[in-house]
């Protein structure tokens, strides 16, 4: 208990703790059990959801429930951290992809028990949700609605196309894989430049992999609980790669998602974009297009050889340190009911997971129509990956965007060198084009096929459980104990031996022991708060880089393990290189830009004031708010920086893709050098201006009293901002997150933006393995440390004090 009590005080300082939504039956006066339940969802989902508490307390009085309701990124950081310290909530709401993963490390209680003894009956609910939900034959999480999707076309495109109403995709028919290809590629209209001013259809990443499969190019021996994949020498799924992606790269009908991400596309809002005549997306998707008065219709996937669909699924699950498991199974038991499902389906959440609710999805509140295509595919469909093994989760995607990238760039250069008459293309360039890109195509899937083989070999092996030897565990773990705690003890030697030294010289501080309580005892406010909120976490890091912690179970003491693999982990050593390539121009751009703008300042320019807060106004932004403002100034089509580019006569650059990304983070520095600035400046004031007047005298002219008076009176202020900034450099993490379309996808596009400390969050709440970012934390300290000791040490010997 003692341990977990530490645990919820380091963790959960930075998150916000306050209670949800207290529901309860008030004319009750009895006792009553307290259950909280956590979901993510958006804030309109709060009033049906304590509605749906509601009728559970009216019905079970005794009990009250607390309901919180965080945004997807924030709730899973918060429930990781609840959960390590033994604080989850006790009914926690789960999606299909992670079940495996809290299932395996046993933080979800069984519910098999509870359904036997209940009225409950598992033949009711959707084969796929109850698949989904269940881990090692054990009911881990009991469904609630199947995140399931169908194909969503614009009536009024079809039409403006000339597609006639007779034609339109049927809602309870779906469109062959040749018929949509047809359909995608009369949607799509061409500009004669070979540019497009409609796409025929657009997928983002819930596309290709359903696709894949439907031609029988099966990626995992099987879709729970994988145990290899089945890539190598797998000539279905070559076939099915190349017949998706000649679509996308070839005859371009169908926009792929690497022309997508690296143009920063919102790809929640694709479907109210004029450009794309198709997407695919699931039931929440139509409360919008409703609401904009977005005339759609709705049509299952295609067909291929083998029908195939892939879904997630929301759950809910009860916590296996829940104090209350038998009220908390009555509530999930209320929420997968026959009302409450059936509130799930007219609010479009997705489709119940619950059979008998399915005519509240069709009788919906918003009036969307044609959803039965939501329900055509589930016979058909399986769940997404479930697996306890993080590592496997982004390798596809991985794989599949750094393909598509090269398939794009080579579109985009053949593209470019096509001959122009008039600026048109010519109709036999333009076949012979898409005849190389075919053959492209299949070249390339063939070329980099091995490479996904070895790349989910690698993700197996890393998701094994570390049993390191004895000398790992314990031997080496002692002896880096007696090394720095040998370190210490020659430290404290030489101080003391100092202040010796000073006492007896004269020079030491008088005051005495008395003195030196006193002024701890001042001190002792912050002393506590410094040694609560900065050492006990900084060593409690050190601890935990020792253990194998998956932020769920108990931490599991696995020595030097973590360290000694550093050097064959490739993230590592792209973090470390990205990071200190990033620190060689961000440090350079604040020093100089700094010292340069603040020399203007105090060089007499007219309005000195007003630029002054011009140039440090940029610096009040957060680093979360000035990313945005650089992604949107940076946008490949819209963005304000190739708009000026364009305006001169030079041809837009997409800065967003994996070759320019890196420069723009860079870039960034130039909006901050405000910071850098106003510390030059103060140190500029400092000066003696009769240091300036005798230099003058001798004839010395600004730049020379610059070089020779300035510069070296600024030595202390220059070291200072020289150790900041490096610091500040090696820890550069925010544009990374905003840059990424997730934060699961941290570090894209491709790793141009995977510094060191996006390993650190990257492994710790993506792949759930806090105690290896720990020791990746370790290592930043013991980098920055030397680098800021050895910039100390040099500035000693460069840098003038006034004594």
């Amino acid at each position: 208990m003692t341990r977990r009590l530490a645990l919820a005080l380091v963790l959960l300082v930075a998150f916000d703790a306050r209670p949800g939504v207290i529901v309860e039956n008030e004319e009750y006066q009895g006792e009553k059990v307290t259950l909280r339940y956590a979901m993510y969802g958006e804030a309109g989902e709060v009033k049906y959801i304590r509605d749906i508490a509601r009728e559970f307390v009216e019905r079970y009085p005794h009990i009250r429930v607390e309901v919180s309701v965080y945004p997807w990124g924030q709730y899973w950081a918060k429930l990781q951290v609840q959960s390590g310290s033994g604080l989850a909530p006790d009914v926690i709401t789960l999606y299909s992809g992670v079940i495996g993963v809290w299932a395996a490390r046993g933080a979800l209680t069984p519910l098999d028990e509870f359904v036997d003894n209940s009225e409950t009956s598992l033949d009711d609910y959707h084969g796929i949700a109850v698949e989904a939900c269940t881990w090692d034959d054990k009911l881990y999480a009991f469904p609630l609605d199947v995140a399931v999707r169908a194909v969503i076309y614009k009536k009024d495109v079809l039409e403006q196309s000339g597609v006639p109403e007779s034609e339109f995709p049927r809602v309870d028919e779906p469109l062959t894989w040749g018929e949509f290809a047809a359909l995608a590629a009369r949607l799509t209209h061409r500009n004669p430049d070979g540019s497009f001013a409609q796409y025929g259809m657009v997928g983002g990443l819930s596309w290709n992999e359903p696709m894949w499969r439907m031609f029988g190019g099966d990626v995992l021996d099987r879709q729970i609980n994988p145990t290899k994949a089945t890539v190598v020498g797998n000539d279905s799924l070559i076939a099915a790669m190349v017949e998706v992606f000649r679509l996308q790269y070839g005859d371009r009908v169908h926009l792929g998602d690497a022309p997508l991400q690296s143009g920063n596309v919102n790809l929640s809002s694709i479907l109210f974009d004029d450009q794309f005549a198709m997407g695919i997306d699931g039931p929440w998707t139509l409360r919008n297009l409703e609401e904009r008065g977005v005339r759609y219709g709705l049509t299952p996937m295609p067909r291929g050889p083998r029908p195939s669909q892939l879904a997630d699924v929301n759950a809910v699950a009860v916590f296996s340190g829940s104090a209350h498991k038998e009220e908390a199974w009555l509530f999930v038991e209320h929420l997968a009911s026959l009302g409450a499902q059936r509130i799930y389906g007219r609010r479009l959440r997705g489709v119940p997971s619950l059979k008998a609710a399915s005519d509240a999805l069709v009788n919906n509140d918003y009036g969307a129509a044609d959803v039965e295509a939501f329900l055509h595919d589930l016979p058909i469909a399986a769940p997404n990956m479930v697996t306890d093994n993080n590592y496997l989760v982004p390798v596809l995607d991985k794989w599949r965007l750094r393909v598509e990238r090269e398939l794009e760039k080579e579109y985009n250069d053949r593209l470019a060198e096509l001959p122009r008459v008039n600026g048109e293309i010519p109709p036999e360039a333009y076949e012979r084009f898409v005849a190389h890109m075919n053959e492209f195509i299949e070249a390339k899937i063939r070329e980099r096929i091995p490479e996904l083989q070895a790349d989910f070999d690698e993700a197996f092996e890393r998701g094994k459980p570390i049993d390191p030897d004895a000398t790992v565990k314990y031997v080496f773990p002692a002896a880096l104990l007696f090394f720095f705690g040998l370190l210490g003890w020659l430290y404290f030697r030489y101080v003391r031996s100092n202040r010796k030294t000073e006492a007896k010289s004269g020079g030491g501080r008088g005051g005495g022991r008395g003195g030196g309580a006193k002024g701890y005892a001042v001190i002792s406010p912050w002393l506590i708060g410094f040694t609560a909120f900065l050492v006990g976490p900084i060593l409690a890091s050190v601890v935990l880089s020792f253990t194998e912690w998956n932020l769920i179970e108990p931490p599991r003491w696995i020595g030097v393990a973590h360290y000694l693999s550093l050097a064959e982990d490739e993230n590592f050593l792209i973090g470390l290189e990205r990071t200190i390539r990033y620190a060689a121009f961000a440090v350079p751009i604040a020093m100089f830009g700094g010292l340069f703008t603040a020399a203007l300042l105090t060089a007499g320019v007219r309005g000195s004031n007003f630029f002054k807060a011009v140039f440090y106004f940029p610096s009040l932004f957060t680093g979360a708010a000035a990313a945005i403002v650089w992604i949107n100034m940076f946008n490949k089509d819209y963005g304000v920086i190739n708009h000026f580019l364009t305006t001169l006569g030079f041809e837009a650059v997409n800065w967003l893709d994996e070759a320019h990304a890196f420069y723009a983070v860079v870039l960034m520095n130039l909006f901050w050098i405000g910071n850098s600035m106003i510390i030059y400046y103060a140190g500029m004031k400092q000066i003696p201006q009769s240091l300036y007047e005798a230099a003058e005298i001798d004839g010395a002219g600004f730049l020379r009293r610059f070089v020779f008076v300035t510069i070296p009176l600024l030595g202390p202020v220059v070291v200072f901002t020289l150790v900041i900034t490096t610091i500040m450099a090696f820890q550069v993490f925010t544009p990374a997150l905003f840059f990424a379309q997730s934060s699961s996808a941290i570090g894209e596009p491709g790793d141009a933006l995977r510094f060191y400390a996006v390993n650190i969050y990257d492994e710790a709440f993506n792949k759930l393995h806090m105690g290896r970012a720990c020791s990746y934390a370790m290592i930043l300290f013991l980098v920055i440390f030397a680098v800021t000791s050895l910039q100390m040490k040099l500035s000693k010997r460069l840098t003038y004090y006034d004594e």
